[in-house]
């Protein structure tokens, strides 16, 4: 960038300006023209220690204060304050570019272009996915497919954005459609033309949307399909499908398009010079400083206007407008779940939700995970669970609590398991609370061979998770025998299966897709399971139940081996899954090796097996591992999404060749030869809970919808 003595401003100091702007300026010598406002103390520390001007205000006081000039504003702040932002800088003369969408509503955006028309400057909206090679590719070679026929939109992972911030979830910003839905709908624009909706449906329930299908048509009607998730792995591929055959981008290969004709044959499209900064590398971060580098050099035809960007916000409030909304009864009763991003907390609220029970505090540690959840119109407060003040105060006119969260980290199991525990039972007995069920594991029980109950020796399985769950139900049940107001009531739930389920449900078919796993003693080992929607029944007995005050119990649909546990679920590859004996899987003996690293690499570059890991019990042990062998992936450990370190494919093992049969060591601490036989006699008798789903019933729910989210 020619040394010019530009003045830039930067409203709003999170993620996607650490991790695109700052990098993209940097390169084009700009980093000294900015100066960024951002109120926040913790996100203005971290660009602090950038040696980056920072302003420590809400953007409305700085331009109170302000008497200098800038020459170009770039808007990062949340959806619903575009309009006001944009209004000071157009008042103050400053070119506006605004992170997508404008706003998200045309009358907003029709003020916008008040604003732009009264001032000498003009304001354009963040659409970076219009830079990409691949999308240049492609539509420069739409004459390939001959007559466009119909075009298909997929995206879809499970969401874990490395801004930690409810802004996100905050219905006043729209959900996926807002977030990510914007840029396909700005690049069907962009290649198509003016767009008309047809039909829109999304699983909002007062909340944001976290998966939507929108469908649409072009004027001379081409049908589209949009289809959008934050909680689901979806084809994840932008095809257009003509008479003489089709083009798509894939998401995250920015470089090129791909053509396949009627023939069959599939060619690979790359541009020369997408860029116009030659030295750039073909991938996304490319794509803010060739975006930057059209503002600053006023190329105002290569940036998206009010006008386009109107006509996308349009689409949006279509839809937001006209979705359908589902009639709840609604209950007075009042529920606090904590751990409600989890597997089970996430599967309890929509239960609750749907039986009209839609008084729900479900707090949280981060807001990374929070996609499921963040559907509903429920609180979402930020709670440390280790300040009692806090958990006290969280804990006022609720009714029942169901405490989920736990902690699997070694160094703070303790902590999390046990004093967190505590703190959420006396707050809430202090607080009049009716009753409060606490999830407890299996582990404290061990895997003894024969029939185990409530009353069996406990020999705590899972290291220190499972030693501090051994303790935290102990003290439970001791400090209830003091309580005669509030219920307190364990529950031990074997293994938890079903839709949306990971360690019972989609790591043995992520590790057998690698080629990693097995059968151990020919899978010989039982199984004690529970399909999700039973546990949810018996929490919900437990909440009710007078008589199970002061007692756990365990809940159990049954047992079967793995082998016949997870062959329904594994479909075809599990005719072809060896078996290794203990000693040969625990001593590595078999014949084919790859480096531990290489076996690293490859579950790492597996988003679900990364979720997987800062969930699970015993897996969560691996991280200081993981980390010893691969430092470069430490930071892939704390939730980021897919398309952040899905570029560093130079560390992932070969996807063109079959990986080498090398399952891990600690499969045999999952799905080892146990003889354990649980018993849930208790919790039928006392709660009067049996097993609604049978377990084949369960599988075959599971598997249907494994092979329509895997597939």
């Amino acid at each position: 960038m020619d040394n010019v003595d530009y003045k830039i401003l930067i409203l709003g100091g999170g993620a996607v300006v650490r991790e695109y702007y700052i990098p993209a300026l940097k390169h084009l010598n700009l980093l000294d023209s900015i100066t960024i406002i951002e109120p926040d103390p913790k996100a203005s520390k971290l660009l602090k220690s950038e040696d980056i001007s920072v302003i420590e205000l809400k953007y409305e006081t700085f331009f109170e204060q302000n008497t200098d000039e800038y020459n170009f504003a770039i808007i990062t702040l949340p959806n619903y304050l575009h309009e006001d932002a944009i209004r000071n800088c157009t008042k103050n003369h400053i070119t506006v570019l605004c992170e997508k969408p404008l706003s998200l509503s045309s009358k907003s955006c029709e003020l916008i272009g008040k604003y732009q028309a009264e001032s000498n400057v003009q304001v354009f909206t963040g659409m970076v996915r219009r830079f990409m090679p691949s999308f240049k590719a492609l539509k420069n070679s739409l004459e390939l497919v001959g007559k466009i026929t119909e075009v298909n939109v997929e995206d879809g992972n499970p969401f874990a954005w490395v801004a930690d911030t409810y802004a996100f979830f905050d219905p006043k910003n729209g959900g996926v459609l807002a977030d990510m839905g914007v840029h396909y709908l700005d690049l069907l624009y962009h290649l198509l033309g003016e767009l008309s909706p047809v039909s829109y449906k999304d699983d909002a329930h007062g909340g944001v949307e976290a998966n939507c299908q929108y469908t649409l048509k072009t004027s001379n009607n081409i049908p589209i399909s949009l289809k959008l998730s934050r909680t689901h792995t979806l084809k994840n591929t932008f095809e257009v499908i003509g008479t003489k055959g089709k083009l798509w981008i894939e998401k995250d290969q920015f470089a090129s398009c791909y053509f396949e004709g009627n023939d069959q044959t599939t060619h690979q499209i790359k541009l020369n010079n997408a860029f116009s900064d030659d030295k750039l590398n073909y991938i996304f971060e490319s794509c803010f400083v060739e975006q930057l580098t059209n503002l600053v050099e006023k190329k105002e035809t290569e940036l998206v206007n009010i006008k386009e960007a109107t006509a996308v916000v349009r689409l949006i409030e279509f839809a937001y407008e006209n979705r359908p909304l589902a009639e709840v009864r609604k209950s007075e009763d009042s529920y606090l779940v904590t751990g409600g991003t989890g597997f089970i907390g996430s599967a309890l609220i929509e239960r609750l939700w749907s039986e009209g029970k839609t008084n729900i505090l479900a707090p949280v540690r981060s807001y990374k995970n929070c996609a499921p959840i963040a559907r509903f119109k429920i609180g979402l407060p930020r709670l440390n669970l280790l300040d009692y003040t806090e958990v006290k105060e969280s804990l006022k006119d609720k009714k029942y609590v169901i405490h989920l969260a736990y902690s699997t980290d070694g160094g703070n199991a303790y902590e999390m398991n046990v004093t967190a525990t505590q703190n959420i039972v006396k707050a809430a007995c202090e607080q009049g609370a009716e009753a409060v069920v606490i999830l407890s594991t299996m582990n404290v029980y061990g895997f003894p061979s024969g029939v185990v109950t409530e009353n069996s020796p406990q020999n705590s399985a899972g290291g220190n998770y499972g030693k501090t769950k051994k303790i935290m139900q102990k003290w439970c049940l001791d400090f209830a025998k003091t309580q005669h107001k509030t219920r307190i009531i364990v529950l031990n739930p074997t293994c938890v299966y079903g839709p949306n389920g990971k360690t019972y449900t989609t790591l043995p078919r992520t590790l057998a897709d690698g080629n990693r796993f097995c059968w151990i003693e020919e899978g010989q080992g039982l199984a004690n399971v529970v399909y999700i929607d039973n546990l949810l029944d018996a929490i919900e007995k437990a909440l009710s139940v007078k008589a199970a005050h002061g007692q756990n119990f365990i809940i159990t649909d049954g047992a079967l081996t793995w082998k016949d546990f997870f062959t329904p679920l594994l479909g075809k590859k599990a005719e072809t899954i060896p078996s290794l004996k203990t000693s040969d899987l625990l001593n590595a003996t078999f014949n084919e090796k790859t480096s531990t690293k290489q076996i690293l690499r490859y579950l790492l570059s597996n988003f679900e097996f990364v979720s997987l890991i800062n969930a699970h019990p015993f897996l969560g042990s691996v991280k200081k591992s993981l980390f010893s062998k691969i430092p470069s992936f430490r930071g892939k450990l704390d939730d980021q999404r897919q398309i952040v370190w899905s570029a560093l494919s130079q560390d992932m093992l070969t996807t063109n060749t079959e990986e080498k049969f090398n399952p891990p060591t600690w499969l045999n601490e999952l799905f080892g030869l146990t003889r354990s036989r649980f018993s849930s006699k208790k919790a039928n008798e006392i709660l009067e809970w049996k097993s609604k789903i049978s377990i084949d019933v369960g599988l075959k729910n599971t598997k249907a919808w494994l092979e329509d989210s895997l597939n």
